[in-house]
């Protein structure tokens, strides 16, 4: 009996071993119903993976496309148009970059004389490209909107660009103005015609560029002698969005069909 009893008490201590082991496995019911739901979705997700991929080839099969869809158009003289470029593309886009305007007196001496020194003439022939802006277009072919070639260069398809044109008009006027304030005759002016060209050229030139860069109060311009203010604005400091300069410049040396520089 001693032994049965025994036997007994043993027995009752395993079952409440092992009916706690069971108690203490045993999770919350909120746990285990976020771990099935987790398991749900990543296997959804899992299963429909094959989407993902697919949708991840197709976007980039998109952009190969539309790549070769650009290049190609570029090859065959399809492009698109940049904001004060060219129509035909022959050149490439140019960045851009935030420029500050600076009076620079070089360019327009106070003294009418001294716009013929050496200084003036060499920062104008500074700013210029040589062949200024004369480029030779090698496969007229592969280009649309072209205008007629310039008939100095019968056996090539030469043309120049705006941007050139407009500096040198400029330095036209300027050059008629300061003989027109030295020597008071007009007769001194060769090509008169070509000046009124370049202020009508110049006109269409700058509305179509249309800069609509804010400029304020006048820093430069003579005080008014009764409130000391500046009327008007000079547009120094004023802040233009520009195509690089300098990338345009080093393009056109590099594409000229004449070395030698002028203006």
């Amino acid at each position: 009996m001693k032994d049965d009893h025994e036997y007994d008490s043993l027995k009752g201590v395993d079952d409440h071993s092992e009916s706690s082991t069971e108690v203490e496995d045993l999770e919350p019911q909120s746990e285990r119903s976020r771990r099935r739901r987790s398991r749900g979705i990543w296997k959804k997700v899992k299963g429909c993976h094959w989407i993902i991929d697919t949708l991840l080839l197709l976007i980039i099969f998109a952009l190969l496309v539309e790549k070769i869809w650009e290049d190609t158009r570029s090859q065959n003289g399809k492009h698109q148009y940049e904001f004060a470029g060219d129509l035909t593309g022959f050149a490439p886009q140019f960045s851009q970059q935030i420029v500050t305007f600076e009076p620079d007196d070089r360019f327009a001496p106070n003294n009418a004389t001294a716009f013929w020194d050496k200084e003036t003439q060499d920062a104008w022939l500074s700013i210029v490209p040589k062949g200024l802006g004369y480029v030779n277009i090698k496969n007229p072919s592969r280009h649309d909107n072209l205008p007629k070639p310039i008939h100095d260069y019968p056996k090539h398809t030469v043309f120049t660009t705006s941007m050139t044109h407009q500096l040198h008009c400029l330095y036209t006027i300027l050059d008629a103005y300061n003989l027109l304030t030295v020597w008071k005759e007009p007769s001194m002016i060769e090509m008169p015609w070509h000046i009124n060209h370049c202020f009508e050229y110049m006109r269409q030139a700058i509305m179509c560029a249309g800069d609509v860069a804010l400029e304020g109060a006048a820093t430069s311009f003579p005080e008014d002698p009764v409130t000391g203010d500046r009327g008007g604005s000079d547009g120094w400091d004023a802040k233009h969005v520009c195509k690089d300069y300098g990338q345009i410049y080093d393009y056109l040396e590099r594409e000229t069909i004449n070395p030698n520089k002028w203006i």
